[in-house]
């Protein structure tokens, strides 16, 4: 009866690619696992250089680039493989909202002209989270939007996530990523059902736990931080232990855990492993922790990864920590060839792991370059402080660090505070001020000072509990008096 009616004329979304040919580009996340993943590692980076060199001609394309590229006298014949790529130049995101401000609304380096590609192909629209400033768009094509997905689908799946598992997400689908993206991979890689709950200002965190004992939550994606907070309910508001939920993982962001305690505390609470991730908005699901826990594997037939020196860009030796610098090798819209995410890691040494990968593999998140504070001639990154912060158990884990400037009879001088919140049942804090100011002094290589709160005291300050991540620096010093 309807032989009749015509093809639609829409660019409508699952006639944009050819999915056979993505299918095989990019495998599902069990063929990956199988394939790709254990390839010898010559076999990734001759992927790898096919990639690169099939973004560089979509890149020589696009008038950021060719200006980037131009002013430092580099010619497309000059780059003939992945090996010459640190000929490039890097840039970041201040280059990106130059490129944004000067073409809004997204510039020269998104590569289309806004009307005329959304008549071509649908597109999305993602945000930073503008914890620091204003928010950054940054557009997905189809191919970046599967990819999205896809690349976090298999982070799941060798987290040990399966069909049939259910997967609770305290992020709000807005313009920022986090919830989208594990949506995504739950719901169209891996046959795992999604609860899209919101963040707790959308679902309160004791509906939130509710819905996860009612309807069989197995796997909880969230930061630390709103995971205590969810513990602390499930104890309080339900009198039951979080451990009877009976997760089969939780998979998070746990930031410069160096010595292992927000996760030990994490795992404690609900009696399940934790595995640490690593992505940004623009780049997308970059590193992930598998079962075996030994390090986070870079997504290396998206994303190829180099860590460089914060102040000369060269190359730093295996274990040092430096700036992530990324290049996807997949990205038309919005290409990124060595974007300086800013981002501080370490690269672990190369091996055959033990789940048999030769992928590379970076140590903890250890916090963003450009948050430094340079104090009486000391560099201090407020993450650092995290293992401090922990190592008692009367804090709550949470912490601010705030940079003031002070002015005595014309002579200037910095000082940090360290705001510390203590537990509301931790019977006294007596020696605690003392004991935190000493381990600080040790782990910063600088005095400072601590002040004890309340728990719950930083909760807007350090934008505890709500969407985005927490903020860990305030610095005061430029505000007027």
């Amino acid at each position: 009866m309807l032989e009749d009616i015509p093809k639609s004329r829409l660019p409508i979304y699952r006639r944009a690619i050819d999915w056979d040919w993505f299918d095989r580009e990019y495998p599902a996340p069990d063929v990956f696992a199988d394939t790709i993943f254990k390839w010898p590692y010559e076999r990734v980076r001759a992927l790898q250089n096919k990639r690169f060199l099939d973004i560089m001609k979509v890149a020589w394309r696009n008038g950021f680039y060719q200006k980037l590229w131009g002013d430092k006298g580099i010619a497309p014949g000059d780059i003939k493989s992945i090996d010459d790529l640190s000929k490039l130049p890097t840039f970041n995101s201040d280059d990106i909202k130059d490129s944004q401000k000067d073409g809004p609304p997204f510039g020269a380096i998104a590569g289309i002209l806004r009307s005329a590609e959304l008549q071509r192909q649908p597109l999305k629209l993602q945000t930073s989270g503008g914890t620091t400033g204003k928010a950054r768009p940054t557009l997905y094509g189809v191919v970046e939007w599967e990819m999205n997905g896809l690349q976090i689908a298999r982070s799941h799946y060798l987290q040990g996530a399966r069909p049939g598992d259910v997967m609770q997400i305290p992020a709000t689908c807005s313009l920022a990523n986090l919830a989208w993206s594990h949506y995504h991979a739950a719901h169209y890689y891996l046959s795992v059902m999604p609860l899209t709950t919101g963040s707790g200002v959308v679902t309160p965190s004791a509906k939130q736990v509710e819905i996860a004992f009612d309807y069989g939550t197995n796997i909880f994606v969230s930061f630390p931080e709103y995971l205590t907070t969810l513990a602390a309910e499930v104890r309080k508001g339900l009198g039951r232990d979080p451990r009877e939920l009976g997760l089969k993982y939780i998979t998070t962001y746990l930031g410069p855990d160096m010595e292992g305690t927000l996760r030990r505390d994490v795992e404690q609470l609900f009696g399940c492993p934790v595995y640490d991730n690593y992505g940004t908005h623009e780049i997308s699901h970059a590193a992930f922790e598998a079962e075996d826990k030994n390090g986070m594997y870079f997504m290396e037939d998206c994303i190829h990864i180099e860590l460089t020196d914060t102040e000369t860009g060269a190359p730093v030796p295996i274990g040092q920590p430096g700036n992530m610098v990324a290049t996807s090798l997949y990205r038309h819209v919005l290409p990124l060839i060595r974007f300086n995410l800013r981002d501080l890691a370490s690269m672990l040494p190369h091996e055959k792991t033990a789940l048999g990968s030769e992928f590379r593999r970076m140590g903890h998140f250890l916090g963003r370059s450009d948050s430094m504070v340079k104090i009486r001639g000391t560099n201090v990154y407020p993450m650092a402080c995290l293992a401090a912060v922990k190592s008692d158990p009367r804090t709550t884990g949470e912490w601010i660090v705030i940079a003031d400037r002070h002015v005595r009879d014309a002579v200037i001088r910095d000082e940090l505070t360290i705001q510390v919140e203590v537990r509301s049942d931790a019977g006294g804090t007596g020696g605690l001020k003392e004991t935190l100011e000493k381990r600080l002094l040790a782990d910063l290589g600088l005095k400072v000072a601590v002040e004890l709160v309340d728990e719950g005291a930083l909760r807007e300050t350090a934008n505890l509990g709500r969407e985005g991540k927490p903020r860990r620096l305030l610095d005061r010093r430029h505000e007027k008096k």
